[in-house]
């Protein structure tokens, strides 16, 4: 078995079969049942996450089975400067600023 480093996929664009970029390698993630996952950032700080399952092939380029197998990572938009920040966060990453807890959001979307 031949064992690869982060270094030599994050940074890689993501292609599907017909040679479109998707988008390019961020990062690894993991699921709770211990699958793992690329996180793929495409345009507007937008991100998905790319199970290993769908990965046709990795080269030069990561190719994956069908642009389907990515799904989109969830996020909340700061208020103040429109950054994507993770669902957990509690500050904004690019600004600072205090982001609404995801209790709040809930309450606020019954409610609204």
């Amino acid at each position: 078995m031949q064992w690869r480093r982060r270094e030599e996929l994050v940074g890689k664009d993501v292609v599907d079969s017909e040679a479109r970029k998707l988008g390019v390698t961020k990062d690894f993630a993991w699921s709770p049942d211990g699958r793992l996952a690329l996180v793929i950032e495409s345009g507007e700080e937008e991100e998905s996450f790319l199970s290993f399952d769908g990965i046709q092939k990795i080269g030069d380029v990561v190719f994956v089975k069908a642009k389907s197998e990515l799904l989109v990572a969830p996020s909340v938009t700061c208020p103040v400067c429109k950054h994507k920040n993770l669902v957990e966060a509690k500050f904004c990453a690019k600004c600072g600023h205090i982001l609404e807890g995801r209790d709040e959001r809930k309450d606020k979307k019954r409610s609204g």
